[in-house]
């Protein structure tokens, strides 16, 4: 049952992440949102989730030097949530 748990928080965890993209992509008119790594790398399920995101193809990470990255929703990410948006998952 701890296995279950476990799955529900680390899918609920990509969605928030993926849902705050979708939200700062209208709020900042497409422009990548500026993460620290510490943002991205602070807890290692946090990490996993960004990794996850960004290999499936739903954003986009670049790092800007200073330890940052630049992040941003794909138009497969948007697709995701507008597509899953109101389902019973």
């Amino acid at each position: 049952m701890e296995r279950m748990g476990q799955f529900n928080r680390r899918r609920g965890l990509r969605r928030e992440v993926l849902g705050r993209l979708y939200d700062s992509w209208f709020e900042l008119a497409g422009e990548p949102v500026i993460l620290t790594g510490d943002e991205i790398n602070g807890e290692i399920e946090r990490k996993l989730a960004y990794r996850y995101l960004a290999e499936k193809g739903l954003l986009r990470m670049s790092p800007v030097g200073d330890g940052s990255f630049e992040v941003s929703i794909t138009v497969q990410g948007i697709d995701r949530i507008e597509m899953t948006t109101g389902e019973n998952e």
